[in-house]
């Protein structure tokens, strides 16, 4: 369950890509104005560096889903973020593939990356990982209040995650908004040759760019101060197994973990933690208020792309129906989304499975459960563009519109998604997909 593997952390938003012909794309923004990005709390989920975050621009009123790297188009844009809970983390996408072009014309680029804003009391943690869940940048203290981290110059990859956490699980300033801020500085490096910039696209190989990698996390950790310095014989295998049954780990432990685990592993071991502390005992707590004791009894639970939720085990009908009822109504987004995080499924099924429950929601809530995921269809109009087919002619309207929203425009690309994988993945593997938990008087556990 914690295996050390590198996942590689893909998003269909780092390049940029569209699936099929006629696709659209937002407005172009005028770059030399500042972006203001600010989390949408209604539509946001970017608890894993796997979702999608979506934002509001304050500056053109345009909702959509936008990698970071659009930061360093304005010297003032920034991003503005809130931690909604102790236990809540903001994972970001950033990009940045202008370095490759950089180290071909001979120039050297730094990225400095600044955590600000923060409300007094608040003691915040930005953590950068590259593209394996490598971490390669924890932002220290910079002396006027915020905190601040270089990329390093060793590093030459292309794709990071960002993440944004509670440094001390204690009470947060919900209404206070963080900033993110993304410097780029550019000098010239007339000894940077091309068959330089070949080796260090490769990361000086694999095994150069680890090395320098745990010498990073070694040097990390002699600079915490003694007491926050972890001194046990426990694996990384053991500690996040520790965590994701539940046990509450010392700050040493924490600390220990933050530096040398995997993203993955960690975020993996994270959300089964979720499941056992937080998750179980507010069912448990939910279900004996409406009257439903389930002490002594096993039983499973299953949710659907579409938020159906399933029970079975030793339950009576009258306990199931109300089980189901109240799960489904009060708990079932909480339930699929820690379920995702913890769970090991590969990004691209996770990208596949994301957008097959994205389009399978919104079209139970807005055509009642009329049409879904199957009425969809391509039709090729009259100038050779795919379009979308197979809905109320309203809605075809609005997700072809190469005038509309953000939103529509996700639900499109979505839908190419889907469909640019029709043909090589068994579109069952999307649409037969059910998230699954079995609880008992132990606690609850993810089913693979």
């Amino acid at each position: 369950m914690v295996s050390t593997y590198h996942q590689y952390i893909s998003s269909p938003l780092w390049e940029g890509k569209r699936y099929g012909s006629g696709q659209f794309f937002s407005p172009l923004k005028d770059l030399s104005e500042q972006t203001i990005l600010v989390e949408n709390s209604e539509e946001n989920k970017n608890d894993s560096y796997r979702q999608r975050t979506k934002y509001d621009d304050k500056v053109d009123s345009y909702f959509s889903t936008y990698n970071l790297e659009i930061l360093l188009s304005h010297k003032d844009s920034y991003l503005e973020g809130k931690l909604n809970s102790a236990d809540d983390v903001d994972c970001y996408a950033f990009s940045y593939k202008q370095r490759v072009f950089y180290e071909k014309m001979g120039i050297s680029s730094k990225i400095t990356i600044r955590l600000e804003n923060l409300t007094e009391g608040c003691d915040y943690d930005l953590v950068v990982y590259d593209k394996d869940g490598n971490q390669i940048g924890i932002a220290k203290k910079n002396g006027d209040g915020n905190k601040e981290l270089t990329l390093p110059e060793w590093d030459h990859g292309t794709d990071y995650v960002i993440r944004v956490e509670n440094r001390n699980g204690e009470a947060v300033d919900a209404e206070g908004a963080y900033r993110i801020q993304i410097a780029e500085e550019k000098t010239p490096n007339k000894s940077h040759g091309q068959s330089q910039v070949q080796d260090q696209t490769s990361k000086e190989s694999e095994a150069g760019y680890t090395e320098k990698v745990d010498r990073l996390h070694d040097e990390q950790y002699s600079a915490l101060p003694e007491e926050n310095r972890y001194q046990g014989d426990e694996s990384l295998e053991e500690l996040l197994k520790r965590m994701a049954f539940g046990e509450r780990l010392s700050r040493q432990e924490q600390e220990y973990l933050k530096i040398y685990a995997n993203l993955h592993d960690y975020e993996r071991a994270e959300a089964a933690c979720k499941v056992q502390n937080k998750l179980y005992p507010e069912i448990v707590d939910r279900l004996k208020n409406a009257g439903i004791n389930l002490e002594g009894k096993a039983w499973e639970l299953e949710i659907e792309a579409y938020g159906k939720v399933t029970v079975s085990g030793d339950l009576t009908e009258e306990e199931r129906e109300k089980t189901e009822k109240i799960l489904e109504e009060e708990f079932a987004d909480q339930l699929w989304d820690t379920y995702m995080q913890a769970s090991d499924i590969d990004s691209e099924r996770y990208n596949q499975i994301s957008a097959y429950r994205e389009i399978s929601s919104f079209l139970q809530k807005a055509t009642n459960g009329q049409y879904k995921w199957e009425d969809i269809y391509k039709d090729i109009d009259k100038y050779g563009s795919i379009k979308v087919a197979g809905l109320p002619d309203k809605l075809c309207e609005l997700l072809n519109s190469q005038e509309s929203n953000g939103k529509y425009e996700q639900l499109r690309d979505d839908i190419y998604l889907l469909w640019s994988a029709q043909g090589w993945t068994e579109e069952s593997s999307w649409t037969d997909f059910r998230a699954k938990y079995r609880l008992d008087d132990a606690g609850m556990s993810v089913m693979q």
